[in-house]
């Protein structure tokens, strides 16, 4: 989110701040009496937010309540706006109620709890007018709390415990993470109470402090085992505390979100949300101890895992610190190149007509890493697709004679998956068979993988992908999911970075994606032209002989990039590029929440 809402809800939200600014008291009534047709078009947290300010204004100046007016603004969005989640306004009947006590009671303690809440996932709190309006609202109340003590919560402390983190001075993150990780105790936050002893045993080990961190492991451990024994299993169908996953709603993006502020009690998902940090830190230990990549990457997977923002956050920078410290040199960990990223690159392979042995070669990887990690019905899911794929290839005999080894794994965790799967599979070409893959991919929504359709895995084996797939993680090259390097040239990411960043460049400027001349490209990367030359012949023959050997494919020389009249990612064939991490770019706690 920004700083102000918007939409048709900006001049009411507008009129509020400047009055805590210093303005003329506005008229209450224009919040009160918001109608229906205002609140359908307006995003959820920007409702919240407004209703929030307009109760905390309120106040101000010994004025009187007005939270029953808010709530019925409050019910007449739940009812009326396509665009209401649940999990927003919920939540913010919950702080108005907590304001109004504070108020009420002149609670110190109470206000700073409703400023904790509001700042959660709001990457722009603190430029926001709501630090300037509790710290008034508390002076008013004889309170004496300046701006600074709204301004500082557990959500911004973690954001300052990231760039610390990721500009590599541990001991200064690991402050900023204890203060949060405190404060969310305080406020319940049980999920992110989880994830920040995660954050402060990573720092530690950044440091070289094993001891400590194995001590903080324990903390979190026994903090975990004691919020399970706190909280009963409620009835079926009771709803999640936690969501995990990417939630996205207006600018305001997090990977996990409580839905209430007074936990009542923890379904069987939630437990394992919270047990997931606690093996996530296990795994670095173990990792950091034996130096295993097997361990890092297991930890790496269960941190990140249906995490699709989890590149671009400050995570990366900071995971690879530990993987400077504790990695091999001659074989540095990849903290991009997750197990996540690496099912992605899988269907992606499903495009480029796959060798049979390729794509079982990926999918049996694939299976043993997130086996390896505890995430067995994930394992069992990613080998079901490449069946899936690998069925539509190759057919359903040769599919049957690898999968069935499996089978006896994938019954008991995923039965009515694999049950839609087989009726997809014994479909065969004939007319209609695509109606068998409707109930695979609707089972299949209910667990946390990467998309199937989009990811094109359902091609049929006479088509080749119209649009192309490349992806740099750190060094490892892929096209299409096939790896073409482990360990690119430096020339070649050179020329990359250069080309990827014109080529994305004109894609959201909705323009032509220009041709570099050898010496502009040559300017920019640093190397000579006849260096450049030698670069991208080398790497297309290099892909060719890599497609040969993995699929039927017989790649063009210009696929990725073109080389005359001048140097380009090709936008005829190339429908995406990325770079992790991205070329000058710094680490950005503002990109995520936890």
């Amino acid at each position: 989110m920004t700083g102000t809402t918007t939409g048709d809800l900006s001049d009411v939200y507008e009129a509020l701040a400047a009055y805590i600014s210093g303005g003329p008291r506005p008229g209450f009534a224009q919040v009160e009496k918001l109608s229906g047709v205002r609140l359908q078009t307006a995003d959820e947290h920007d409702v919240g937010r407004l209703l929030l300010l307009g109760a905390l204004s309120a106040r101000l100046d010994g004025g009187g309540s007005i939270a029953r007016g808010l709530l019925e603004v409050a019910r007449r969005y739940e009812d009326s706006s396509f665009l209401y989640t649940g999990r927003i306004i919920p939540r913010v009947r919950e702080m108005i109620d907590i304001l109004e006590s504070a108020v009420d009671g002149r609670s110190s303690s109470a206000l700073t709890a409703v400023a904790d809440h509001l700042s959660q996932g709001w990457a722009a709190y603190r430029c926001s007018i709501f630090p300037d309006a509790f710290a008034r609202l508390s002076l008013e109340l004889g309170l004496e709390k300046e701006a600074d003590a709204f301004t500082k919560t557990s959500f911004t402390c973690w954001q300052d415990g990231l760039l610390a983190a990721a500009a590599n001075r541990p001991s200064e993150a690991s402050e900023h993470f204890r203060d949060s990780l405190d404060r969310y105790r305080t406020y319940l936050y049980h999920a992110d109470a989880a994830w920040l002893f995660t954050d402060v045993i990573i720092t530690e080990l950044i440091a070289g402090r094993e001891r400590a961190a194995a001590q903080i492991y324990d903390e979190q451990f026994h903090y975990v085992e004691e919020v399970l024994a706190q909280y009963p299993v409620p009835d079926s169908g009771e709803r999640h505390l936690f969501q995990i996953g990417d939630v996205q709603s207006g600018g305001y993006h997090t990977f996990v979100e409580s839905a209430t502020l007074h936990p009542q009690g923890l379904t069987q998902q939630d437990r394992e949300v919270l047990r997931r940090y606690v093996r996530t830190s296990d795994f670095l230990l173990r990792a950091c101890r034996y130096h295993s990549e097997d361990d890092f990457n297991a930890a790496l997977d269960l941190f990140s895992f249906g995490w699709t923002g989890f590149p671009s956050s400050p995570y990366p920078h900071i995971l690879q610190h530990v993987a400077d410290r504790y990695g091999s040199r001659s074989a540095p960990w990849n903290v991009y190149r997750t197990a996540y990223a690496r099912w992605h690159s899988m269907l992606r392979l499903g495009r480029a007509m796959p060798k049979s042995a390729t794509l079982i070669q990926a999918a049996v990887e694939l299976h043993e890493r997130l086996v390896y990690a505890g995430m067995g019905k994930h394992a069992a899911i990613a080998l079901l697709d490449a069946a899936v794929v690998h069925g539509r290839l190759h057919g359903t005999d040769s599919t049957a004679e690898w999968i069935s080894r499996y089978v006896a794994d994938l019954r008991p965790q995923i039965p009515d998956l694999l049950r839609a799967a087989v009726n997809y599979l014994q479909s065969g070409e004939r007319s209609g068979a695509d109606h068998f893959l409707t109930p695979y991919i609707g089972r299949r929504s209910h667990h946390t993988a990467p998309d199937l359709i989009f990811a094109g895995a359902f091609w049929h084996h006479h088509d080749r992908p119209a649009h192309t797939e490349v992806v740099l993680y750190g060094r490892l090259l892929t096209i299409e999911g096939v790896t073409v390097y482990e360990d690119a040239p430096e020339p070649l990411v050179d020329i990359l970075d250069v080309l990827g960043t014109e080529f994305r460049r004109s894609r959201q400027e909705q323009r032509d994606v220009p041709l570099l001349s050898a010496a502009e490209l040559s300017s920019r990367t640093g190397r000579t032209p006849a260096a450049l030359a030698q670069a991208v012949r080398r790497f297309r023959n290099r892909a060719r002989e890599r497609f040969r050997e993995a699929t039927d494919w017989n790649l063009d020389p210009d696929t990725v990039i073109q080389g005359r009249p001048g140097y380009r990612l090709n936008p005829a064939t190339v429908e995406r590029f990325c770079r992790y991490p991205e070329p000058e770019s710094p680490p950005c706690a503002e990109r995520i929440a936890p």
